[in-house]
């Protein structure tokens, strides 16, 4: 053995290696790949040397299998490879996550206790326990071996993350906190553990946390669009508007086409009474995309913010443009119906074709509006043959009926709705008729008839409910409180019923108690309902409580801007605490209403009441 033999071949072998490193052209020098050798090293740290070929390749199968969803055949594999390897404990931690994710918890308990047993300082099996423990319901264990691989590895987020999850499925919010904070503390640039803690919590209702981790997450990453996006909505629900629209803002920075917040900016916008600003976000939003729901969608927010008009020339905009489509033709017919634009109306329900799902309620609401124009034959002939294709539809025939009276034939409307009673009786012809009848002062006539159907239907609340309409009509209160007081023995929790009776209670002046209890009812089973709380507001009226009656008028008004009755009690409660001003302009709004509507009015005679009240108004003379 001749080892100076040795070291004189191994010295200049080292010392061309070393010079050629240095001598080497810098261009033929290959780019260093700094990803691919941080996976190498990452794969070296967790591999940790198998102790032959065979248990390496059984270790390769098992991740192979693993990653196809075949966790039995990991298993196995991996227990050949443990063969070989017996306490490998990257091998055995493999095979605990194999079984936790067979769901045999036990096993996996079992398999990763051996790791941490044998090498009490393997981060990755104490990880794997903990989240193992976690699983398992045994959180206090889960908690000792977290803590102990973050004492391991304090830089590497997983434990921390683990630690934190654990901690908020057992609603100790408040801890979770403190670890993503220590997370912070140690890496000082690490955003993950804020980011997902403050996620968590806001999908949990715990908005305050959540803002302020978001925040604290968005001060790391500035780009973070998803909690730039959940901050703003947690902006929006306290009520912090232009803080949640600023975060909105910061996230189109980053993300200039991202729909959903063009969308939520848009909304917010409106919210914030800036329809310019608004209209910049829906531009934006409807020019990268032709999809006719955002068209519906956007116009809806428009909509939703009491502007009919945007509402139209972002339905009409798309029906001339890429975005038409039969459900973007008819909904721009809805909005010009509601408008009383019914010429426009008709024109718009006429583009939904033949063929789709929508043009038999299109084509029905088109005759409507035709009707309603004065196109009485069009309309009547549309009608016709809709029924010929539906004559079961109840809403036909009424729809046929009334278009028939406006054509000036009320005596054939009456015909059409019995015979269409004969065909298949339903309390919504029974109303269609009973109502015909009452505006051809054929009062009598309908009470009858309703009489003659509840003794054939006495369990049927909605014919109750019309005969009370009916009757009250008529003059008769006593018998419509007593008949919709029938609705409420039949259906307890029929809100429109207990509405109508504390209405009519408060007109008649007595009985407040019972009459503001009902529509409180009314109104706990059916919110933000503007006819109800038009009702409260009156029982306050006519109680002489003028400024609590302005507040549910108005919010009233928000609600059904276009109701004639509330506009006149608005205008009432207006006068009453000496607001001449905005009283004159809640009863010519109510005026325009009934202009384009006529047949809103309640009474009949409603436009003649409040041409009276504004003269009045103007004279000084309107409290008399």
């Amino acid at each position: 053995m001749r080892p100076s033999r040795l070291l004189t071949r191994a010295v200049p072998l080292l010392a061309l290696v070393g010079l050629g490193a240095v001598a080497a052209p810098a261009s033929r020098r290959p780019k260093v790949d700094t990803q691919a050798m941080r996976e190498a090293i990452s794969a070296g740290a967790q591999d940790e040397g198998m102790s032959s070929p065979a248990s390496y390749a059984h270790y390769l199968r098992a991740k192979l299998l693993s990653l196809q969803g075949q966790h039995r055949g990991a298993v196995d594999s991996l227990r050949l490879a443990l063969a070989t390897d017996e306490n490998n404990p990257h091998l055995l931690t493999q095979l605990g996550e194999e079984y936790a994710r067979l769901g045999d918890l036990t096993k996996a308990e079992r398999e990763l206790r051996r790791v941490v047993k044998v090498y009490p300082a393997h981060y990755a099996g104490r990880l794997m326990l903990g989240r193992v423990l976690m699983e398992a319901g045994k959180p206090a264990r889960a908690r000792m071996h977290l803590r102990r691989a973050i004492q391991l590895k304090p830089r590497e987020p997983e434990a921390y993350l683990v630690l934190a999850q654990l901690y908020l499925d057992g609603r100790s919010n408040e801890q979770a906190v403190k670890v993503v904070e220590a997370l912070a503390a140690a890496l000082p640039g690490e955003a993950s553990g804020f980011r997902r803690l403050g996620l968590a919590l806001a999908e949990r209702g715990d908005s305050t946390r959540a803002g302020h981790l978001l925040a604290r997450a968005i001060e790391r990453d500035p780009g973070d669009v998803e909690s730039l996006t959940v901050l703003a909505q947690l902006h929006e629900k306290a009520g912090q508007l232009s803080d949640a629209e600023e975060a909105l803002a910061r996230t189109l920075e980053r993300d200039p086409d991202n729909q959903a917040v063009l969308m939520s900016a848009g909304r917010l916008a409106l919210r914030l009474g800036s329809p310019v600003r608004a209209r910049a976000y829906f531009d934006r939003l409807l020019s990268i995309s032709s999809d006719p729901e955002l068209t519906v969608r956007v116009a809806l927010a428009f909509l939703s913010a009491k502007d009919p008009t945007s509402t139209v020339e972002v339905l009409d905009a798309a029906r001339k443009g890429r975005g038409a489509s039969p459900r973007i033709s008819y909904y721009a017919g809805l909005v010009h119906e509601r408008l009383r634009h019914f010429d426009a109306a008709a024109i718009a329900y006429a583009e939904v074709p033949l063929t789709s799902e929508l043009f038999p309620e299109a084509r029905a609401r088109r005759a409507v509006c035709l009707s309603q124009a004065g196109e009485h034959e069009t309309a009547l002939a549309l009608l016709r043959e809709a029924l010929a294709e539906h004559p079961d539809d109840a809403e036909l025939w009424v729809h046929q009926a009334r278009a028939q009276e406006r054509a000036g034939e009320p005596e054939r409307a009456v015909a059409m709705l019995k015979e269409a009673l004969e065909r298949k009786p339903s309390a919504e012809l029974y109303e269609a008729l009973a109502s015909t009848l009452q505006r051809q002062k054929r009062s009598a006539e309908a009470v009858g008839l309703l009489r003659t159907a509840i003794s054939r239907e006495p369990r049927e609340p909605a014919l109750r409910y019309v005969l009370a309409n009916v009757l009250l009509a008529r003059g008769d209160e006593e018998g419509a409180i007593t008949s919709m007081r029938g609705v409420l023995e039949l259906d307890p929790e029929h809100a429109a019923a207990m509405n109508f009776i504390g209405y009519v209670l408060a007109q008649r002046g007595r009985d407040f108690a019972e009459a503001e209890r009902l529509v409180r009812r009314a109104l706990q089973l059916r919110p933000d309902t503007g006819s109800f709380l038009d009702s409260l507001g009156w029982i306050h009226f006519q109680r002489g409580d003028y400024p609590r009656a302005l507040q549910s008028l108005e919010r009233a008004a928000e609600l059904e801007p276009e109701e004639p009755v509330i506009l006149e009690h608005l205008g009432d409660a207006y006068q009453r605490v000496s607001r001449p001003g905005d009283a004159a302009g809640a009863w010519r709004r109510a005026l325009e209403v009934l202009a384009l509507n006529p047949e809103a009015a309640d009474p009949p005679d409603q436009r003649v009441l409040l041409e009276r009240k504004l003269k009045l108004l103007s004279t000084g003379a309107a409290d008399r």
